[in-house]
């Protein structure tokens, strides 16, 4: 059995801290690890203090960053000697291999999360399927040497190839990961707004099994606590009408999100497993009202794994309200002045509104919010509030 060097039991201890946001003094650090308290001291004073490790009122310390590197990264830092912190060509890619993969991973995020983005799902799909292809071409690098990323063309080896490396055989992880890499090969046909809700489903998955084999890997999880709300992508909506497909994007289209979706069903009947697409069903609701609930729980079909689902947006209740009805409702609801098409969206240029995700949504049309009418209705009661928004011409018509 491999003896576990005494840094990463040091480095547990530390990210436990940094988690929890709590101070430590040395004498906790050495009973809570083994070690004596002059290790640690030592550890801290040469490697990380100013860096990672930083004094809060004496005695205590406190850690940052650290819940942001790898065991290999700690074990580098803390080395003493300069031979141990020469890299071999191959562990210098791999490095950058492993940091552009979670750059990748942070933006497909960051654009799904981006209501204002209309084509977010699309570049979502790029974005991950380009964060896993690095993350898988990391551990063939680590475990056969840059040759094995080389075919005899020397190209970089498919993508393919690489899932097969993960995934030797079939696996409900192993379809979810094709169905994405399928998704982004068909981008401009199959992600489309009508499908979010159950592309979403699947989606979800692959974020979830990415930030698994990314911390099995490199012993962190892949974002910071503050962000943990970004991995929260399953909307709920019903399937989509293919006639109504058919009508907006034509035949070709339509008949291929059709074959999309019966795929879909069958590997998620075939799988029936969250690790290929997530399940919604509503269960249990926590609410502080009847019929408002504020956590949703639900289960798989297995019964075994459950799914958390941070408000699941139904768009039909937290955005019910296009341009013309949220005129419409604006207008109804106040009698100081009459808003038409142009004054509207002078307001919602002016300040942003589609920036804005509790007052703005384009998963599937351009909606606005209850949140966002209330908005406005109180703003129009402040002198020249709506004025202000209109452009100069417009002003000097009114």
């Amino acid at each position: 059995m491999v003896k576990q060097d005494k840094r990463i039991i040091v480095l547990s201890f530390f990210r436990d801290k940094e988690r929890k946001k709590l101070s430590f003094t040395y004498a906790e650090a050495a009973l809570a690890t083994g070690n004596k308290v002059n290790y640690i001291q030592k550890l801290v004073s040469e490697s990380l203090k100013g860096k990672y490790i930083f004094q809060d009122k004496r005695p205590n310390w406190y850690c940052k960053g650290l819940l942001a590197i790898s065991d290999n990264d700690f074990i580098r830092i803390t080395s003493q000697s300069t031979q141990a912190k020469i890299l071999t060509d191959d562990e210098k890619l791999y490095y950058k291999l492993i940091k552009r993969s979670l750059n990748a991973f942070t933006v497909a995020l960051e654009v799904y999360n981006r209501p204002s983005l209309e084509n977010r799902v699309e570049a979502f799909a790029i974005m991950m399927t380009n964060a896993w292809e690095l993350l898988l071409k990391s551990q063939i690098l680590k475990a056969k040497g840059f040759d094995s990323l080389i075919d005899q063309d020397g190209k970089s080896i498919p993508l393919s190839e690489a899932v097969n490396f993960k995934y030797p055989n079939d696996s409900a992880d192993k379809d979810n990961l094709n169905q994405l890499i399928s998704l982004r090969n068909d981008a401009i046909h199959l992600l489309l707004p009508e499908i979010q809700p159950q592309l979403s489903r699947l989606f979800q998955t692959t974020v979830l099994l990415y930030q698994e084999e990314f911390a099995h890997q490199e012993g962190y999880a892949p974002l910071a606590d503050q962000n943990v709300g970004m991995l929260s992508l399953v909307i709920d909506g019903p399937e989509p009408d293919i006639a109504l497909v058919k009508e907006e994007y034509g035949k070709k289209t339509a008949s291929q999100v059709n074959e999309f979706l019966k795929k879909f069903k069958k590997l998620e009947q075939k799988h029936n497993s969250n690790r290929f697409a997530i399940h919604i069903e509503y269960k249990l609701a926590l609410t502080k009202k009847p019929g408002s609930e504020d956590l949703t729980f639900g289960t798989g079909p297995d019964g075994k794994h459950t799914v958390f689902v941070d408000r699941p947006k139904n768009l039909k209740i937290t955005h019910p309200f296009y341009e013309t009805t949220a005129i419409k409702e604006i207008n109804e609801r106040q009698a100081d002045c009459i808003i038409n098409n142009y004054s509207f969206r002078a307001v919602v240029k002016k300040h942003k509104i589609k920036n804005k995700a509790e007052y703005f949504d384009l998963t599937d049309r351009p909606r606005y919010s209850v949140a966002f009418i209330e908005w406005f209705i109180e703003r129009l009661k402040q002198p020249n509030w709506l004025q202000k928004a209109l452009p100069n011409n417009m002003k000097k018509n009114k």
